[in-house]
């Protein structure tokens, strides 16, 4: 990359990407965000792709009334024209993409990380993933257990977060001590629609 800076629009890729954004508008930022989160975790995400993914969630997050002071002008102007089409389900797609971004086999992350495993891109995107409602680390890695129950139960609490649904310790415990990825899964499927965190896990 021509640029290479740890904020969101310090580099090309994301650059050149927002370049088509402007022509085509929001399709394109969830097309590239699902593309993102969606991507095998057994292949190489590459860094244009990890880059791209960064503007996007930045724009979505300041889209949703999450503060615009991390933008540019361009995205602003671009903003102030589109923001009303994203929804609150655009800030969970962000997380995921963000959350796949900063793991395994990603080539942005392994760039930022041959010299220093905690640069100020880390600290950037640790911002970025709690503006957007994600409890996602760096620290987290998977270790025994099932790994898909668990990023469910992520993408659970994040979604909730999204939607403005907190949970109690009692029903946040409930969800953690969950064993059942089936159980998980359908409280996703509630999630999208209930009214409340008790909709979601009532039985």
């Amino acid at each position: 990359m021509g640029a290479w800076g740890e904020k969101a629009f310090e580099n090309d890729s994301a650059l050149d990407w927002f370049g088509e954004l402007e022509s085509e508008g929001v399709a394109a930022l969830r097309e590239l965000l699902e593309r993102v989160a969606d991507a095998d975790e057994e292949e190489y995400l590459d860094v244009d792709e990890g880059a791209a993914a960064v503007a996007a969630a930045e724009i979505v997050a300041a889209g949703r009334g999450r503060g615009r002071d991390r933008v540019t002008r361009p995205v602003t102007a671009w903003l102030d024209a589109n923001a009303a089409e994203l929804a609150p389900e655009d800030l969970l797609l962000a997380a995921r993409a963000i959350e796949r971004v900063i793991g395994e086999s990603s080539e942005l992350r392994d760039l930022w990380e041959e010299d220093d495993a905690e640069s100020p891109w880390h600290a950037d995107v640790r911002t970025l993933l709690e503006r957007l409602g994600s409890t996602a680390t760096f620290a987290v890695r998977r270790r025994g257990g099932d790994p898909a129950d668990e990023d469910e139960k992520q993408v659970l609490r994040t979604f909730l977060a999204a939607r403005g649904l907190e949970p109690t310790a009692a029903q946040l415990a409930r969800i953690t001590a969950s064993e059942s990825a089936t159980e998980v899964r359908e409280w996703l499927s509630r999630a999208l629609l209930a009214g409340s965190v008790e909709d979601v896990l009532d039985d």
